[in-house]
């Protein structure tokens, strides 16, 4: 039997006996690091904002918008000013 023979099965072996006494195996599912690709996290008992902050919300997200709006409208109207080269 050739070297290469022998040496094939044995890292065989060796790379078996190896991965067999590592943690990745001995690792329990609630310890790993990330969640399994179908996993759901638990539905939410309380939603995220009530009606009266969803309101207050919406209205403050309002005058935002129009703050903004108005401030483009007088920078547009705003006249540019033409500088003549000397």
């Amino acid at each position: 039997m050739s070297r290469n023979k022998r040496i094939i099965p044995l890292a065989v072996l060796a790379l078996g006996v190896s991965l067999s006494h590592s943690e990745a195996f001995a690792a329990e599912p609630s310890k790993n690091a990330y969640p399994g690709a179908f996993d759901r996290p638990p539905a939410n008992e309380q939603p995220a904002l009530t009606k009266d902050e969803q309101s207050k919300l919406k209205n403050e997200l309002t005058k935002a918008r129009d703050r903004q709006n108005s401030q483009v409208k007088t920078t547009e109207a705003a006249p540019a000013s033409k500088s003549k080269k000397p």
